[in-house]
């Protein structure tokens, strides 16, 4: 994430998206975190007769949508990360650039994220397992 003044030009620099914007057939909900490059958003996928999913939305912020080295690496996250099929990584669900936004859709698995688990050991003065 880093550091505050890192994460404080970051805020400035990023786009504070309200819940119910759409992003195509995804509708935000909440923010979930936000780093120099992107911001999570917690997401539902809408489709016929109702159909309701969550889903992650992975959003560029506005400054990085213009520099095409980080598009480029987005669009290199995305296409590497729909690849991989394992337990322990969250799915990625669709790509698109709809309105000048280009956005990642990814399952939404809920629970504690890294970060916090490792927190919770650390305090439990524990270590993550080798196997």
């Amino acid at each position: 994430m880093g550091t505050g003044t890192e994460q404080a030009a970051a805020a400035k620099t990023r786009s504070i998206v309200p819940a119910g914007t759409r992003y195509g057939r995804y509708e935000v909900i909440s923010e979930i975190a936000s780093g120099g490059m992107a911001t999570v958003y917690l997401g539902r996928a809408l489709g016929a007769a109702g159909f309701q999913r969550l889903v992650a939305i992975k959003v560029l912020h506005p400054h990085v949508e213009r520099d095409d080295d980080f598009v480029a690496m987005f669009m290199d996250e995305a296409r590497l990360a729909a690849r991989i099929r394992h337990p322990n990584v969250v799915p990625t669900l669709d790509l698109e650039n709809g309105d000048d936004e280009l956005y990642l859709v990814m399952e939404f698995v809920e629970g504690d994220g890294l970060l916090g688990l490792l927190k919770a050991l650390f305090k439990a003065n524990r270590r993550v397992p080798a196997s």
